[in-house]
């Protein structure tokens, strides 16, 4: 297959030299030109689990001439819009684009090229970019693709035996529902962002988790009030954090317990959000993606008080006018 992967960076840098391994016709897009002039020079190398380098043609983005028939879109959500755009005249009328994304951006991509040319990629597998011309793979997860509509098309197969070439993929006819599901997640491992300590030790806390359950329930009304078929990550589901009445205490156990043994067989012990924090110093995706959460229970009537004080918690860390702390897990669980 001819894969044109616009972002190589973390995720899409993994997944191109991967699918460029197996024999795929691949090509990477980057703004970054560092990186890009180092894998020109030298191949897109994979460090992680293991180490292998691999060449593929790499472009900046005005660089790009032909039709694209298949777009892996692998750029943080601060910049679907730009890197999409330019592209979106050489995208074929049979072409796709698929969101290989955080949040829901799914809805962006389909408002530039249509929703009958937008596919939705569900992933939980970890790496990083290390430096330019290496990035790192640093475990397993879940790999799913699946059309907007819930349909299974020929080319939601397809693109699912092709990916299979890099990692195990299935297609779902609820690609909304575990998108969601990776929202609530994500929520979670936004707030550990806020804390300067392992994400396995910060699970360990009762106090924690109670904080971090009390989020994601938050966000799980507002995913159901939308009529989302919300899908369990890796084993964890969110809806069993519920408290109240009739609450399963043990399933609510065995959630963080799915999410500790994820934790534990990978390479990283810290978020990609706390790297954007800590580590590169960049603004982090909290605004499309804790925000747009923040917007869905604004239209459906249900106020996320918690969601809002995270947002402006990861905010105030981005601008230096707070440090990571314990103390921000407590003032997310006490918003209201």
């Amino acid at each position: 297959m001819d894969l044109t992967i616009v972002g190589a960076g973390a995720i899409g840098g993994i997944t191109g030299a991967y699918l460029a391994r197996a024999g795929h016709r691949v090509r990477v897009v980057d703004r970054d030109r560092e990186h890009v002039d180092a894998i020109r020079r030298g191949g897109l190398e994979v460090g992680g689990r293991e180490t292998f380098t691999v060449s593929v043609p790499a472009y900046l983005p005005h660089e790009i001439e032909g039709t694209i028939t298949t777009l892996l879109l692998a750029v943080k959500t601060l910049h679907t819009r730009e890197a999409l755009e330019p592209l979106v005249p050489r995208l074929a009328p049979d072409g796709v684009v698929v969101s290989m994304q955080n949040g829901l951006e799914e809805e962006k991509i389909a408002v530039l090229v249509g929703a009958g040319r937008t596919i939705g990629a569900f992933l939980t597998f970890g790496g990083y970019y290390e430096r330019p011309g290496r990035v790192v793979y640093s475990g397993p997860g879940s790999l799913r693709v699946g059309e907007l509509d819930g349909r299974l098309t020929p080319r939601v197969l397809l693109l699912a035996r092709v990916l299979s070439d890099f990692h195990p993929t299935e297609a779902t006819e609820n690609i909304t529902g575990f998108l969601w599901g990776k929202l609530i997640l994500g929520t979670i491992y936004f707030a550990t962002a806020t804390v300067d300590a392992d994400v396995v030790d910060i699970l360990a806390r009762p106090d924690a988790r109670a904080v971090l359950a009390a989020l994601a329930t938050e966000a799980v009304g507002v995913a159901e009030a939308l009529g989302v078929r919300i899908e369990p990550v890796d084993g964890f589901d969110p809806r069993a954090l519920r408290g109240g009445p009739g609450h399963d205490a043990t399933a609510g156990e065995a959630a963080w317990e799915a999410q500790l043994a994820y934790w534990r067989r990978g390479l990283a012990t810290r978020t990609g959000v706390w790297r954007d924090l800590a580590v590169r110093r960049r603004k982090t995706e909290a605004e499309p993606i804790i925000g747009a959460l923040v917007d869905a229970g604004q239209r459906v009537g249900l106020p996320t008080p918690r969601a809002a004080a995270l947002l402006r918690i990861i905010g105030e860390i981005e601008a230096n006018r707070r440090r990571m702390a314990w103390e921000n897990l407590t003032e997310i669980g006490v918003a209201c």
